[in-house]
């Protein structure tokens, strides 16, 4: 092979690769837990504690089952402050702080919204 047919059949490769990560990104992983963030808020704009906590749960649970995969896509720093905003809105459900809770939720959905971007900003 002449190395212009391995230089395509690499960039065709690593493009594949990357449409696959952000189909799959874009309809599975971002959609459920910007689902369970925005039913955590609606909860917790309407005091319901019980619900938020058992939604921070969820909300863990999916974190912890796609963040291998998120890594690829996730800054170091936002990945950890991704996982403090979750820890701080089950403490915040625990203790029945509605700002607590509310400015962390609103904070994990920027984050979040930005990492489903092709080129997260900063």
């Amino acid at each position: 092979m002449r190395n212009n047919t391995i230089d395509i059949v690499f960039v065709g490769l690593i493009l594949v690769i990357l449409i696959g990560y952000f189909m799959l990104i874009n309809l599975v992983v971002k959609k459920d837990i910007m689902d369970q963030l925005n039913l955590a808020e609606d909860y917790a704009r309407n005091e319901e504690w019980n619900k938020v906590l058992e939604t921070s749960k969820n909300i863990k649970r999916l974190w912890n089952k796609y963040k291998y995969i998120i890594m690829f896509n996730f800054g170091e720093f936002e990945f950890f402050d991704f996982d403090d905003h979750i820890n701080y809105i089950t403490g915040g459900a625990e203790s029945k702080q509605l700002d607590t809770t509310l400015s962390n939720i609103l904070s994990a959905q920027d984050l979040w919204e930005n990492f489903g971007k092709t080129s997260p900003e900063p």
